[in-house]
């Protein structure tokens, strides 16, 4: 049997290899966006034991991640955080198929209270950060949110299995205001940017910098092929007081 599955994934991979570029039009179609999710929870299933902790969703848009996570990790507490009303209200609506999973209409950055969010046209792409390149977004509004700090959040979590983070170049003004969340934390999954599509936002090497001084060694990296160049990417890391390879 497996001599005949092999057979037939050589037949067809024959197409793919005689160009290039089909065979990354098909590696998008088969390795999805939810690719780094998928990796990243087999190990977290694989080497931390400690898998009931909560699980922490911050840029979670219309909760698609955080229904995801809710999916493949039933036993823990998804917490999902978006700012923005709209998406947040599609999220919010959907949340009640999944009993884990627990939304929130706010954000997180150095301070608690209310920061402006910046709106653009694609939403998704809406940051706490000004629009620094306009080839890439076309800003719209800003609006009033509240925001939060990791600390004053999860003060009373013992710890935390995974935070996800995709904010759009705010990462590292998130971290820094969270020391002693990030201390307790087993895995963080975040977007590492390689451009300044935003004003002031930080780059992967500044997010990696933090990290590893703060105890955490990185795992994998996640990147889709562009043609103009990778500007941006998701990177797993894991800290190492907990978790040992």
């Amino acid at each position: 049997m497996r001599a005949v599955f092999d057979f037939l994934v050589e037949l067809y991979l024959i197409p793919l290899r005689l160009s290039t570029r089909l065979a990354r039009y098909a590696k998008g179609k088969i390795l999805r966006y939810d690719n780094h999710y998928n990796s990243s929870l087999d190990v977290i299933k694989r080497y931390c034991q400690t898998n009931r902790l909560a699980v922490v969703d911050i840029g979670a848009y219309d909760g698609d991640s955080t229904f995801y996570l809710a999916k493949r990790l039933p036993n823990n507490e998804i917490l999902g955080f978006e700012p923005n009303p709209e998406p947040f209200t599609i999220a919010k609506s959907n949340s009640s198929r999944h009993p884990n999973v627990k939304m929130f209409n706010i954000g997180f950055s150095g301070i608690t209270g209310e920061k402006s969010l910046f709106v653009t046209n694609d939403l998704v792409s809406s940051s706490l950060l000004q629009v620094g390149d306009t080839n890439e977004f076309e800003f719209k509004k800003s609006i009033s949110v509240k925001v939060s700090t990791l600390d004053d959040f999860f003060l009373n979590y013992e710890g935390i299995l995974l935070i996800k983070l995709d904010v759009q170049g705010a990462e590292l003004d998130i971290l820094k205001s969270g020391n002693e969340t990030i201390a307790k934390t087993r895995f963080i999954l975040t977007e590492m940017l390689n451009a300044n599509l935003y004003d002031g936002s930080c780059q992967y090497f500044d997010v990696d910098l933090y990290l590893r001084n703060a105890g955490f060694k990185m795992h994998s990296i996640f990147s889709d092929y562009n043609h103009a160049g990778t500007k941006y990417f998701d990177a797993l890391y894991f800290n190492e007081r907990f978790i040992s390879f």
